[in-house]
């Protein structure tokens, strides 16, 4: 019998945003140290991608602690990661198909993420218990699309075939480029899985 993992993207795909990201982030300034300065956003989003691109320890808590006249960086990264939590939510009825597709198969979750930062958003919407595997790129070294990730989930979850969802270009070239079955998500739920990557 042929065995199939299906992988999931999280941000974009397993949870979508319900707002925007800069918003998340100046509420986060306000509520920590009652102030938000025009600057402090691009100062913050400029350390944090380059902090992550290059797979540092705590990007945003490096991303805080670079922000010019601001302190309480521990305080700050506390605070962003539980609003970034309960800004994004899971599609309409994604616990019935996650359900369904995990009694048929193996899924697992590859994201482009700090591990403990993506485990904990899977926590707060009660969708780890239908993942037999969690990848993160910070685990690799490397980001998607490069293979690294995708290696590293195939190692974490032996299968025959493999199948990733995700809402990006990266998700979708990177598993195509190492000979998964690929699907790119634009919403709408997981109802049509696995008939849509039949389809692929």
């Amino acid at each position: 019998m042929t065995t199939r993992a299906i992988f999931f993207d999280l941000d974009g795909t397993l949870l979508e945003w319900r707002r925007g990201y800069r918003e998340i982030l100046a509420e986060t300034f306000e509520s920590v140290v009652n102030e938000l300065r025009a600057e402090w956003i691009e100062q913050y989003n400029d350390a944090f991608y380059e902090s992550f691109e290059a797979h540092e320890p705590n990007p945003v808590r490096r991303a805080f602690t670079s922000v010019i006249g601001c302190s309480k960086s521990d305080q700050l990264a506390e605070e962003l990661r539980r609003r970034e939590a309960r800004a994004c939510h899971p599609p309409e009825g994604a616990d019935r198909d996650l359900e369904r597709l995990s009694a048929d198969g193996s899924l697992g979750v590859l994201t482009n993420g700090v591990p403990e930062w993506q485990r904990y958003k899977l926590r707060e919407h009660d969708l780890e218990q239908y993942f037999d595997a969690v990848v993160a790129s910070y685990e690799t070294g490397a980001h998607k699309p490069n293979a690294a990730p995708y290696r590293a989930a195939e190692r974490r979850l032996p299968a025959d075939t493999y199948a990733m969802i995700g809402d990006d270009g990266a998700d979708t070239d990177g598993a195509r480029n190492v000979g998964w079955t690929a699907y790119r998500y634009d919403g709408g739920g997981f109802g049509d899985v696995p008939a849509v990557l039949e389809r692929e």
